[in-house]
């Protein structure tokens, strides 16, 4: 019997004990992390999304809404003020479309909600206004200052009032503040953020994804 013969049996039991390694390792990996290393998608937030807590605000038409509202639904969040001269619309318009291009193909749809961080000027009828300029079912929230940071600060959202070189008056300034949007699932967890800058088809396909990956977890 030549070497190569007589190494043959021992190459093939170090092949055999290596690819028993491997899967004691695949098969005692957890779902999620499994999971993990299975999906490519950007933005997704797993799997650690982060529990969002009790919270209190009021929508465009005075009535509270709270962590139970966000229960039961997929939704897309936005900070910003109904005075913005950029950000705001523009993102609010794609988000407008977002939800035309999904209803087109009978695709479910997230409630979508934008968050003032001016309550000051935004009352409950300047949000009705403003939100239902892009959609009727679009949501807008606002509340005091100490009870929009409630939320703010779960989600990572910062935002802060800067001069307006143009202004005559006080009452005229400028909001700093996020242009991501956030996506919670049916459970309150921060599950997405989309960052600037947005695209239509690119926000409405990995809304999608993240939608599937994560009712798939169940």
């Amino acid at each position: 019997m030549n070497s190569t013969s007589k190494l043959l049996p021992a190459l093939l039991a170090l092949v055999a004990l290596a690819a028993g390694i491997l899967l004691s390792l695949n098969y005692n990996n957890k779902p999620d992390e499994i999971a993990q290393t299975q999906t490519t998608i950007p933005g997704l937030l797993w799997p650690n999304p982060k529990q969002i807590t009790a919270f209190h605000l009021i929508d465009q038409n005075s009535e509270t809404f709270d962590l139970e509202k966000l229960k039961g639904h997929w939704s897309m969040i936005f900070f910003g003020y109904t005075h913005c001269p950029d950000v705001c619309p523009i993102t609010m318009t794609l988000l407008k479309s977002v939800v035309g291009e999904l209803s087109i193909h009978n695709e479910p749809l997230p409630q979508v909600i934008f968050v003032t961080v001016d309550p000051e000027r935004d009352t409950p009828q300047h949000l009705a206004d403003y939100v239902a300029y892009f959609n009727p079912d679009f949501l807008g929230l606002s509340g005091s200052k100490e009870n929009i940071s409630a939320l703010t600060r779960q989600l990572g959202i910062l935002a802060m009032k800067v001069p307006d070189k143009n202004a005559t008056n006080d009452t005229e300034y400028l909001m700093d503040h996020s242009a991501s949007i956030l996506l919670l699932d049916p459970e309150a967890r921060l599950t997405g953020i989309f960052s600037a800058p947005h695209d239509s088809v690119d926000i409405k396909q990995r809304y999608l994804a993240i939608r599937h990956f994560i009712e798939q977890q169940k």
